[in-house]
């Protein structure tokens, strides 16, 4: 019977001036990969995972430029206003001149109906004028904004429904006025894309659907020119988040849904998924503790052949405290683990092998006993998976006590007959 049929020999019986023998020992024909396998399926994990990390690291990067874009458009919209407002008010003290002179009579014009007037600065109104100031339709080109407005107006004010083209910011708005600014519902042209929605004074506001000319899309609320409130984020690959939103950033409550079909349900923090929150893909399901983007605390994973794994974790890894249990395989961990291997005091389970002990770096390792069914037990030292230094092999009521080196039995107390059996391949956790 070869070694890897064999694991330690049992004391059997003694014969009158004998030693005694080293009965083989029948090793489950599966044993080796019982031990191999225990942790397969977080492998499987970490590459489910390492796929996620991938196309999250590209979402990363897009957050980072779409709050630098966010950003960059809010201080190009305050610059517009600023422009705006100088040149509104510019506007008005031309009126209020113009009232002056008429009442002083110092011309023959009388802004009334229908009429073209040209300012001293260079602005120029056509349209529809009364008491002295534009009211009705009429459209506006002023030089100091370097803007043209067609539409509405109510005493010397843009309000209604009108259109202003601003080339120097590379903008266009149509709709909704009041008081010289937008106001309710309009469409914002702008060099990144157009924005088609609610607005409040000036600023994109209430709900509004943004197209991005890259082809990312934003659909939902929005609140001092960001998205704020709930709505949904459309990704060119096919990847949506669907959810809450704070000052531009995933916070709160929402989906992510990647281009893969994985999703992500749970609690998000200015952009990072952070909480609890549950990620589903075709190979398992996980639902427990994020922190900041990061698998972190406790959680319990299932696997597509069944297993699971619940307990503590760290950065996406097993870490700390937890249970690894494969029904397939009938097998269970029960123990420490440090990122992501079996170390420290842990119990192997399967039908045919138990193994508490000491583990370093997912092998055997320090003072741990291992038991075969039918086939006694060993308690003694470990190093690199195999046993090493001083152990007691036990069956039933009959003891050896062993040296092993690197898994090689030479010395057993007391004198036994034995082969050296190189225990290597029998006991392999790897």
């Amino acid at each position: 019977m070869s070694t890897a049929d064999h694991v330690w020999a049992a004391t059997s019986s003694v014969s009158m001036g004998r030693p005694k023998m080293f009965n083989p020992l029948a090793f489950p024909s599966n044993g080796a990969e019982i031990l191999r396998q225990s942790l397969e399926m977080q492998r499987e994990a970490g590459l489910a995972f390492e796929m996620r990390d991938s196309e999250d690291e590209e979402r990363i990067q897009q957050k980072k430029a779409r709050q630098q874009l966010l950003r960059a458009q809010i201080e190009r919209r305050k610059e517009l206003d600023f422009v705006d407002r100088q040149a509104s008010e510019i506007t008005q003290q031309l009126l209020a001149s113009l009232v002056v002179v008429i009442r002083e009579r110092q011309t023959t014009l009388r802004p009334e109906g229908y009429q073209t007037i040209v300012f001293d600065n260079g602005d120029i109104y056509e349209g529809n004028w009364k008491g002295s100031r534009m009211h009705g339709t009429g459209y506006m080109k002023r030089v100091t904004a370097n803007d043209l407005y067609e539409g509405e107006w109510f005493l010397g004010l843009r309000n209604g429904t009108g259109s202003c083209h601003s080339p120097d910011f590379g903008t266009f708005y149509s709709g909704k006025w009041q008081d010289g600014k937008w106001h309710g519902r309009g469409e914002l042209v702008e060099p990144e894309g157009i924005y088609t929605g609610e607005f409040v004074d000036g600023r994109l506001q209430g709900y509004g659907e943004y197209v991005y000319n890259d082809g990312h899309v934003y659909k939902g609320e929005w609140l001092n020119g960001v998205y704020d409130g709930t709505g949904t984020y459309f990704f060119p690959n096919g990847g949506k988040y669907e959810g809450q939103w704070v000052n531009g950033c995933e916070h709160g409550r929402g989906t992510m849904t990647y281009f893969n079909g994985d999703t992500y349900t749970g609690e998000w923090h200015h952009g990072d998924k952070h909480g609890v929150g549950t990620y589903t893909s075709a190979s398992l399901q996980y639902e427990g503790g994020w922190y900041f983007g990061s698998i972190r605390g406790r959680g319990q994973c299932k696997y597509a052949d069944g297993s699971t794994y619940e307990g503590e974790w760290l950065n996406g890894m097993y870490h700390g405290k937890g249970q690894f249990i494969s029904p397939t395989n009938r097998q269970s961990y029960t123990g420490d683990f440090r990122h992501g291997k079996r170390s420290g005091h842990g119990v192997y389970r399967s039908d045919e092998t138990v193994y508490a002990g000491g583990w370093l770096d997912d092998k055997k390792h320090g003072i741990g006993e291992v038991k075969v069914r039918g086939g006694g037990k060993f308690s003694g030292t470990w190093r690199d998976d195999l046993p090493h230094g001083e152990g007691v092999y036990t069956m039933d009521t009959d003891k050896v006590y062993v040296l092993y080196d690197s898994g090689l039995c030479v010395r057993t107390s007391p004198e036994v007959m034995y082969q050296r059996l190189d225990l290597r391949p029998l006991i392999s956790g790897d």
